[in-house]
């Protein structure tokens, strides 16, 4: 039997800075987009969790005071891990960000056919 998924699509602004080395970024910002894929559970309760544990934290704050280094690496993962402490964990099949145009990122948690 085929593999049914549902992709949900969501949006946030944040700002962040870079450290690299002893040179820091300016501060400066993203419209994220990101992408929650599931199986076998309700469109609302998947809203629910996104909206209840990563959008109300992150859109519109300095993510460089959530995840650090914050990089689209490490703040995909840290959205990923946060879906998986909810009860919703099971059903989540990948988690991926875009960042801008160029860059998207896929948790390394995901399921390989989602990505």
């Amino acid at each position: 039997m085929a593999l049914m998924a549902t992709t949900r699509r969501y949006s946030f602004r944040a700002v962040h800075s870079l450290q690299v080395g002893e040179h820091s970024e300016k501060i400066h910002g993203h419209q994220y987009h990101l992408e929650v894929s599931f199986y076998s559970c309700a469109t609302a309760d998947i809203d629910r969790e996104v909206e209840t544990r990563i959008l109300n934290p992150l859109h519109g704050h300095d993510l460089t005071h959530l995840v650090a280094p914050a990089t689209g690496e490490m703040l995909v993962n840290w959205i990923h891990d946060r879906l998986a402490e909810s009860e919703l964990n099971r059903h989540i099949l990948g988690v991926t960000l875009q960042e801008t145009r160029k860059n998207r990122f896929v948790s390394a948690r995901s399921d390989v056919r989602m990505a």
